[in-house]
Order: C-alpha cells, then sequence, then structure tokens
C-alpha cells in the first residue's frame, strides 16, 4: 500500500513539472513585437500558434457553458430570460397575475430571472422525486439528496457531475476502509473520511487541468461542495444496508438527479414557469394532493407480485 502511494505521488509530481510551461514558453508571443518572418521559422511559429489556439479554445468552452449555466448569476442565461419576459407583455393587474407582475417588478429592480426559475421549478422537482417514491417505488436517498444533487448536474454538467459523484464515492468507500483500523469515534472519523474526500477530488481536479479536460475547469464551488458532502448520507446508508441495496440506492439516485437535471435544463419548461408562475405553483400542490390519496401498490411491486395478483 505505501509502495503505491509512493509511486502515485511520484508520477503526480512529474505530472506537475512536465506541465508547467518555462519562462522561456511564456515569452515566446511577447519577446517580438511586430512580425518577422525568418528562414526556417515557420514550423515554430505554428506550433506557438496552436499552443495558443488550445487554452483559447478551453476558455471559450468555458464561458459557453458558464452562459448556458441557469445557477450563474453573471451568465448570459438571465437576459435570455428577462429578453423573453419583454416579448411577452403582461396584462393589467387582476387576482390571477400578481405573482407574475411582482416578479417582472423584481427582475426590473435587479434580481436575476434564472434564479426566480430555479425556485419555481424547484417544487416541481421535489414533487417528482416524490412520486417516483410513491407511485412507481423507486427509493435513492430520500428527496432532500436527489433534489440538490439535480440542481448541482445542471451546474456540472450531467457527465462532469456524475464522474465527480463516482469519485466522490470512490473514495469515501476506500477511505472508510482504511479509517475502520483506527476505529476512531464518529464525528472525527467523518471529518478524516471528508479530508480524504477533498484530497482526491483536489488530485482529479489537478490532473483534469494538465490534461486540458475543460468539463472540470468550470465547476463552481458550491455544486462541487454539495456532492461531496452527500459522502456522509452514503456512509450513513452502508451502515445501515447492505452492498448490494447501497450500490442500488446510489443508482436509483443518480437516475432520479439527472431526470430532474434535465428537466430543469429545459429552455421551454424554464420559460413556461417564468411566464405562468401561478398556474405553476397551483398545479404542483394539486399534483401532491392526488399523489398523497393514492395508497394502493406501487409500480414496482405490483411488477413483482404480478404472479400473485393474478391468481
Amino acid at each position: 500500500m505505501k509502495n503505491v502511494v509512493v509511486i502515485f505521488l511520484i508520477l503526480l509530481a512529474a505530472l506537475l513539472i512536465s506541465g508547467k510551461p518555462t519562462q522561456a514558453q511564456r515569452g515566446v508571443i511577447l519577446a517580438s513585437p511586430s512580425p518577422i518572418v525568418i528562414p526556417g521559422a515557420t514550423a515554430s511559429a505554428t506550433a506557438s500558434d496552436s499552443a495558443i489556439a488550445t487554452p483559447s479554445a478551453a476558455v471559450e468552452r468555458i464561458q459557453e457553458k458558464k452562459d448556458n449555466d441557469i445557477t450563474e448569476t453573471s451568465g448570459k442565461k438571465k437576459d435570455a430570460l428577462t429578453a423573453f419576459l419583454d416579448e411577452k407583455p403582461i396584462s393589467e393587474l387582476t387576482w390571477h397575475n400578481v405573482l407574475q407582475h411582482g416578479l417582472r417588478r423584481a427582475i426590473n429592480n435587479g434580481l436575476p430571472a434564472n434564479i426566480i426559475v430555479v425556485l419555481i421549478l424547484f417544487p416541481i422537482i421535489t414533487s417528482i422525486i416524490a412520486a417516483s417514491r410513491h407511485l412507481i417505488g423507486l427509493q435513492g436517498f430520500g428527496i432532500y439528496i436527489p433534489a440538490v444533487l439535480s440542481v448541482a448536474f445542471v451546474s456540472t454538467g450531467i457527465t462532469t457531475g456524475v464522474a465527480v459523484f463516482a469519485a466522490v464515492l470512490i473514495a469515501a468507500t476506500v477511505f472508510k476502509a482504511l479509517l475502520k483500523r483506527l476505529r476512531l469515534q464518529y464525528l472525527p472519523r467523518t471529518a478524516l473520511l471528508l479530508w480524504g474526500v477533498s484530497l482526491v477530488i483536489l488530485i482529479l481536479l489537478v490532473l483534469a487541468s494538465l490534461f486540458g479536460v475543460s468539463g472540470f475547469l468550470s465547476l463552481n464551488i458550491f455544486p462541487l461542495l454539495i456532492i461531496m458532502l452527500l459522502t456522509e448520507n452514503f456512509m450513513e446508508t452502508q451502515l445501515t444496508s447492505s452492498t448490494s441495496q447501497t450500490i442500488q440506492l446510489t443508482v436509483e439516485t443518480l437516475v432520479i438527479a439527472i431526470v430532474c437535471s434535465l428537466l430543469i435544463g429545459n429552455e421551454y419548461i424554464q420559460r413556461i414557469v417564468l411566464l405562468r408562475p401561478e398556474a405553476t405553483f397551483i398545479s404542483v400542490a394539486v399534483f401532491n394532493l392526488v399523489v398523497g390519496r393514492y395508497s394502493g401498490l406501487r409500480l414496482l411491486e405490483y411488477i413483482r407480485f404480478r404472479s400473485l395478483i393474478e391468481r
């Protein structure tokens, strides 16, 4: 185990040293204020241009991701939603559009429209999660964790978010096995567990920057912390459930979170809820009242016991 750790640290140091540009490399462009044609320098100039183009393309991809992120208050998404509202004039103030007038006034005063959309959509995704458990029979890690995880996936991107989530779970499992031998109390053990998870995520981000993985370079700190803090819930589930049940709950949580993140990121749904907030809130309340009245078998239970029911 010690040899593996030493080899890993040596490889990491080698990557850091080899990936760091020298002062001479950074000064290639600044050293020539005007274009000078030198015989035999065509290949060198082409290499320098490609070296500059790659970081520039990565920066453009990161900026484009931020502009389309509905959880980013400094991106262009809020401007697009605000422009959509400007194209849809509202009628005079009546009893059924009070919230619409209030939201438009708040947006005109500087409140980001994308934050309003996320707040309106959050009850919808919690209702979907509740219905998936009550009607379909999916379990997952409750309602709160899939809902928060779905918002985090919207910010990180589904592929990057799932990758970070998998890395967190693997790191938590490994460090839990290592810390089990120390026989520590619960709180210090949990703190050390998060210490190990933080170290693994930090190494992952460093490696991503060295290999130019732009999806990890644009991560926001808060979605990243949300995913990392779910480690404690995962560990608690392992204490009360078997390994197969824990894996099943994890997969179901991921499926629910991915579906809800796709719903939050849908531009058509964003515009509908922003344009009709009263109808959205009333529909969600009615939906939960109807679902709450149901007391029959769940869909997965019906499939499981179908042979007995048919008898």
